[in-house]
């Protein structure tokens, strides 16, 4: 399950310095993901698997100087009960904030976690618009779940967009606006292609910072969410 650990990380946890923590597999196929170690089962085989114990004995040695941990992957929710027991251990056993990156496919999971106050944070991704969530092997209707899950448990959450040429631009941002009431954030990311990606023989665009800029306007024109650019 656990593939990888970063010890510390000032930008994966909002008001946090964290540890982070990789889960493998996804069922998500999204051209523009660089996680792609993570995410093809060829090459996630390779990766050697990281006891659950060692990692948490790593997050007890460093509780004195980190204030939070991320939960991130590939898809952590594909392991419903692996999961939830480990994010128990490390809130009965540690100190940390806990945060959940997450595509949003897997409402159940969710639902648990939160009615087991084992989330103090979720960042939740928009891929594209709902109606073309098909290309990259998903459902909205998952994603509008979650939504209403956070909002319901009143857990703090963040939206995250890769703003991928091919798949976010003005009109798949329009078709997305009626579902960011609620989050606390809107985080407008960079596309890094610089970086090894699933489909890296498909051209998928890159904004410059002018349309980066522009795309935050038009979010802020339409959202009374605050909405912040990264990796810029």
């Amino acid at each position: 399950m656990i593939k990888g650990f970063r010890g510390t990380s000032l930008v994966d946890f909002p008001g946090r310095l964290a540890a982070v923590v990789f889960l493998g597999g996804c069922n998500f196929r999204c051209p523009f993901c660089y996680n792609v170690d993570l995410v093809l089962p060829e090459r996630l085989s390779r990766l050697k698997d990281l006891p659950p114990e060692e990692v948490i004995k790593e997050l007890k040695r460093r509780e004195n100087f980190i204030t939070g941990v991320v939960i991130t992957g590939g898809e952590p929710t594909l392991y419903k009960n692996l999961l939830r027991s480990f994010l128990e251990v490390i809130r009965s056993e540690t100190p940390l904030d806990i945060k959940l990156d997450t595509n949003g496919s897997q409402p159940d999971v969710l639902e648990s976690l939160s009615k087991e106050a084992l989330l103090d944070y979720v960042a939740l991704d928009f891929k594209t618009s709902p109606s073309r969530y098909a290309e990259l092997r998903g459902d909205f209707k998952a994603i509008e779940e979650s939504l209403n899950i956070l909002q319901k448990n009143q857990i703090s959450y963040e939206i995250r967009i890769t703003a991928v040429p091919a798949f976010i631009s003005f009109e798949e941002l329009k078709e997305l606006l009626p579902y960011f009431k609620g989050a606390k954030l809107v985080a407008l990311q960079r596309f890094m292609n610089e970086y090894e990606r699933l489909a890296p023989e498909k051209d998928l665009g890159v904004y410059g910072p002018k349309e980066l800029k522009e795309l935050k306007l038009f979010l802020e024109e339409n959202l009374s969410v605050p909405v912040e650019l990264r990796n810029v």
